[in-house]
């Protein structure tokens, strides 16, 4: 198991393309990549990114999902076309910054109502996506999102069953805010998993880790009991610390506490 950081902790408080240095000053050297906009999307901007990447290793990468994954399933054959015409952009950058998972979110529960799936037809769709992904070299590995589809640990229960090459992305925080248990989102993805996002909680709010009341240790050990080599990042909201140095004290917390459950 490796500890990153996601560049998403660093949502207005950094610019994408200088991310990397600073990651490297906290003398990190794992990361997932938020392409934050659609100009980030475009390959000049890929390109210059990449060049500042240096020994840094990316893992996977995500967009600001709700500009367009929505749109990956809509029922008009253009919007569709479109969405997926900057989805491929996506992809492109995450084979050009080496990176071997996208971390997907896909459409939105947009009502309160309860939603019934034909996990079948969705998940054509969902493997058709899976195929342009590995055209780059990369997997699509859904997250558990508690605005999203998979707000719920069944849902991918039954995605996984049509979707023969999809992985999951396993978040702490949104597990807690969709109120199931992380292990019960953790039991449904064991046999996929590829990411786990970290962040803390405590009552209503999210906190760097180690400031809340998550049981990292718990979920570590488990990890390992499970032997589940799976890369693992600390993903926050910028809200949730005053000072960045603030995110490399929780990195190094992180670390640490891995690697005495690890080499125990």
């Amino acid at each position: 198991m490796r500890v990153g950081i996601s560049t998403a902790s660093f949502f207005n408080r950094v610019a994408t393309e200088n991310c990397f240095t600073v990651l490297e000053q906290m003398n990190v050297d794992t990361a997932q990549v938020l392409l934050n906009t659609f100009s980030e999307y475009e390959k000049p901007f890929v390109d210059a990114l990449v060049a500042r990447k240096g020994n840094i290793n990316v893992h996977s990468v995500q967009a600001l999902a709700a500009q367009f994954e929505p749109q990956l399933f809509n029922t008009n054959a253009r919007v569709r076309a479109d969405a997926e015409s900057i989805f491929r952009k996506v992809c492109y950058a995450g084979a050009m910054l080496g990176a071997k998972f996208y971390t997907f979110h896909g459409p939105l529960r947009l009502k309160r109502r309860n939603y019934v799936f034909d996990f079948s037809k969705y998940g054509d769709r969902v493997n058709k996506l899976c195929e342009i992904a590995e055209s780059y070299g990369l997997r699509l590995s859904y997250e558990n999102v508690h605005w999203s589809y998979f707000n719920y640990p069944d849902f991918f229960r039954g995605l996984k069953k049509e979707c023969p090459t999809l992985c999951g992305t396993l978040s702490v925080a949104q597990a807690a805010k969709s109120g199931f248990d992380v292990y019960k989102y953790l039991d449904v993805m064991e046999d996929r998993i590829s990411t786990v996002h970290l962040c803390d909680w405590n009552k209503d709010d999210t906190l760097l880790p180690g400031r809340g009341k998550f049981n990292f240790e718990k979920l570590f050990k488990e990890l390992d009991r499970r032997n589940l080599n799976v890369h693992m990042f600390i993903e926050v909201y910028s809200k949730d610390y005053k000072d960045i140095n603030e995110v490399k004290d929780s990195y190094d917390y992180v670390r640490r506490l891995l690697t005495d459950i690890t080499q125990s």
